[in-house]
């Protein structure tokens, strides 16, 4: 009876260590090994002008409007990009260089000092921009796309094709999280996007990397040096 008990107690702990593929969000970009943040100088946007920002050697987790009186609303495009893109603009990405794309959106008015706050880290596994389908907006419709499974979100973005359309909001989705347009489940996660006004398809961006393992609390280390520390003595002691 002992014996098994003592087995128990190491397979027991053993699987309260076992990595588990989990979606906690949102997830810390600061606790991601090189997090750096990046702010843009003043960006002077003509009536539907183009700007990017980026920086080499890392990847983009996400970025977000912080001059006073802006915001993502004021984009038609405002998306990540990486390795090979080649900006309307004329510039080419290089092969380790990742950052965002803005489009300021056509409304009559030009949109001068923007500032935005970029964020960037070194790769980790399972790193990737994927790029919606088409989506087919309404003036005040929603639409959404999910990261791959397994996978934790850190930012994402928008690319209207109608120069005068513009998101009312553009945000993360947690597992679990319901929206008009759809129910994520559980262990999924995502980006959603609501239309500002103007019909539009357009494509949606997210950005994701594999959820990292849990790391054992140190009580949990020590439920596993008595296990061990059992299934010796029970080995040293057997005839």
């Amino acid at each position: 009876m002992i014996k098994w008990a003592r087995v128990a107690m190491v397979v027991a702990v053993l699987f309260l260590l076992k990595p588990v593929v989990a979606q906690a969000a949102p997830f810390d970009i600061t606790t991601l090994p090189g997090y750096e943040v990046v702010t843009t100088s003043p960006l002077n946007f003509g009536d539907g002008g183009w700007a990017g920002w980026s920086v080499a050697g890392k990847v983009v987790v996400g970025a977000k409007v912080i001059s006073a009186g802006d915001s993502v609303s004021d984009f038609s495009v405002f998306k990540p990009v990486g390795p090979g893109t080649v900006t309307p603009f004329g510039y080419t990405y290089g092969a380790n260089e990742y950052g965002f794309l803005f489009r300021d959106a056509v409304n009559g008015a030009s949109n001068p000092g923007v500032q935005i706050e970029l964020y960037f880290a070194d790769l980790m596994p399972g790193y990737t921009i994927t790029e919606s389908s088409q989506l087919n907006y309404s003036g005040t419709g929603w639409g959404g796309w999910s990261a791959p499974a397994g996978h934790v979100v850190s930012g994402g973005g928008f690319a209207f094709s109608n120069t005068g359309a513009s998101p009312a909001s553009s945000q993360f989705a947690d597992g679990a999280s319901v929206w008009p347009h759809y129910t994520f489940g559980a262990n999924e996660q995502g980006w959603v996007v609501q239309n500002g006004g103007t019909a539009s398809s357009a494509n949606l961006y997210v950005i994701s990397f594999r959820a990292p393992a849990p790391v054992p609390e140190p009580a949990t280390l020590g439920l596993l040096g008595i296990g061990l520390a059992f299934a010796a003595r029970r080995l040293r002691t057997r005839k």
